[in-house]
């Protein structure tokens, strides 16, 4: 391979994904009518901020090497569960707490039975994920929760502040969080360590199972956090409330993955890979394209960054 077709990989690997930001902007600005408008534009964000937050919570397994399945059923057991707290006059503070607290359990769980009992992640996580399901339908009976809830509650998800809708408030506040958790924090460090090289983060006096049952945590606590704020936004829940965030989340932290050539995930990649999926659910939707046809261009998304992300790997020779 000659130099010039070198350089061009290597500078598709490194920008790729933020080009197809910037390309798809360009092309659905030209072609889809409405889409540049200004309120389309704050729509998109709105529409990408649960994906984001519970991607960035999934991003943090994925920066201790580890991976979470359970997260999107956690996030429809957390959603119903508030919900019926909150329709059933429940202390609000209360209910969201005790809805973080299934989170962390889950979490917990999970960690603990990866790092003590030594069963490999997918297959914990997916046992875990249909317990939460499970617990989900047991607790609603299969139907769906609506009623009357606080306002304070549903400004959570509804509100905004002057033009800006609160939920990419809450979206702007996560992703600097694990931002400047990952990169500015020896605990962050100490996870990044661990899921490059566990052995030797041992061997360092990282105390490896400590970082991966905090990822784990992570995870979890973003899935609640995330049925909470679903349930604020739709003032009502059902048990598969969370489902479709499997597969988005899945395709945005790996596609977060390619961002600047990293080759691992990172909740800044998971943002660019968020706001990717969002631009392409939208302008998807404006022009008409069956949803199956969005399943099949998310699913292409998915190989094309497991892919890339393999040859980053193999360049930086991990």
């Amino acid at each position: 391979m000659d130099k010039g077709a070198l350089k061009f990989r290597s500078f598709f690997i490194k920008y790729g994904t933020l080009l197809s930001v910037l390309i798809l902007l360009i092309i659905f600005s030209l072609f889809v009518p409405n889409f540049s408008n200004p309120q389309n534009l704050i729509n998109i964000l709105r529409q990408m901020a649960l994906l984001t937050i519970i991607s960035e919570g999934f991003t943090m397994c994925l920066i201790v090497g580890e991976l979470d399945l359970s997260f999107a059923n956690v996030a429809s057991l957390s959603s119903v569960v508030v919900a019926t707290m909150l329709v059933n006059k429940a202390n609000p503070l209360s209910a969201v707490l005790l809805t973080l607290l299934i989170g962390f359990v889950f979490g917990l769980a999970n960690g603990l039975l990866i790092t003590k009992v030594g069963i490999s992640a997918m297959i914990v996580t997916l046992a875990t994920g249909i317990i939460a399901q499970g617990l989900a339908f047991m607790y609603t009976k299969g139907v769906s929760v609506y009623g009357s809830m606080p306002k304070g509650f549903l400004t959570l998800g509804r509100g905004s502040v002057g033009p800006i809708p609160s939920l990419v408030i809450i979206m702007a506040l996560v992703v600097v969080f694990f931002h400047v958790l990952t990169n500015r924090t020896k605990v962050g460090r100490y996870m990044e360590a661990t899921g490059q090289n566990p052995t030797a983060a041992y061997l360092a006096g990282i105390s490896v199972n400590l970082y991966k049952i905090l990822g784990m945590i992570f995870s979890s606590l973003g899935a609640a956090f995330v049925g909470i704020l679903l349930t604020s936004r739709l003032g009502s829940a059902t048990p598969t409330g969370g489902a479709g965030f499997l597969m988005d989340g899945f395709a945005t932290s790996l596609l977060g993955m390619t961002v600047l050539g990293l080759g691992r995930a990172s909740p800044f990649g998971t943002f660019i890979g968020a706001l990717l999926i969002g631009l392409l659910n939208n302008g998807m939707t404006l022009l008409g394209a069956p949803y199956y046809i969005q399943d099949i261009t998310k699913g292409s998304i998915i190989i094309l960054a497991v892919a890339i992300t393999s040859s980053q790997s193999r360049k930086l020779g991990k």
